[in-house]
């Protein structure tokens, strides 16, 4: 529509302009006339593209910021989950941490507590949406700074550190495993006892894997960012009831 009027224009101008009928002040203000059309015609084209442009791409981050909220309730329930099972690491090397020396752990600790001792707990992630719209470029599309700037907090600075924590507590978990398992015999009833009660046993349970209150920390601090994201995201784009 814009084009065609814009064409229309242009030929009266022409047509004036070569005309011998009318004056010059009667040419000039047709002209400017004309201009002014051609003007708005291509000014109302450009700023409609622009609505239909910004609508589309407000579209897009309405659909990113619901599958996200999805995302995010599913790794708050996870991460609550994780610091359950961090609460049990607690309790359980605790206890081998403060066995007394020349005294052994008792077979109702042993059965209570061996449960913990091989299985591992690190935050799994549902960050591919996210990982998916930034490489897109267009997580700058979201207007609401606030909430931006909380999202890329959660992904690229809490989740990160977290992870870096619990990867390294796995990895002094594997090595205690390692250790049981390298000097047990007849696992779990032959010198089990002997072997949890000894100095590295011990040390390692009480400088490294009875030491969870930061990984608790920051899954807490995580849990916390996801709420406020949550709010805001329900801010921004309410549930349909």
């Amino acid at each position: 529509m814009a084009e065609l009027e814009v064409a229309k224009s242009t030929k009266k101008i022409i047509k004036t302009a070569v005309s011998k009928e009318h004056a010059l002040w009667h040419k000039v203000k047709e002209i400017a006339l004309e201009i002014a059309i051609i003007i708005f015609a291509v000014s109302f084209s450009i700023g409609l593209h622009s609505w239909s442009e910004d609508r589309h791409e407000q579209h897009e981050v309405a659909v990113f910021l619901t599958g996200l909220k999805k995302d995010l309730q599913k790794d708050k329930l996870e991460m609550t989950a994780d610091i359950l099972a961090y609460e049990n690491q607690r309790r359980t090397f605790s206890y081998l941490a403060n066995i007394p020396k020349g005294e052994h752990p008792s077979e109702d600790s042993i059965k209570a507590y061996t449960p913990f001792f091989y299985n591992f707990t690190g935050y799994g992630g549902n960050t591919g949406r996210y990982e998916g719209f930034k490489s897109s470029g267009k997580l700058g599309l979201i207007k609401n700074n606030e909430l931006q700037n909380d999202i890329l907090d959660i992904y690229e600075e809490k989740i990160p550190m977290l992870t870096v924590s619990t990867d390294f507590y796995k990895n002094q978990k594997l090595r205690f495993a390692e250790y049981i398992t390298e000097n047990t015999v007849d696992f779990p009833n032959g010198n089990l006892a002997k072997v949890l009660a000894s100095d590295p046993v011990r040390n390692r349970s009480s400088i490294y894997l009875a030491s969870v209150n930061q990984i608790i920390g920051k899954y807490r601090d995580c849990i916390i960012k996801i709420d406020n994201v949550i709010a805001e995201i329900d801010k921004e784009h309410p549930s349909p009831h």
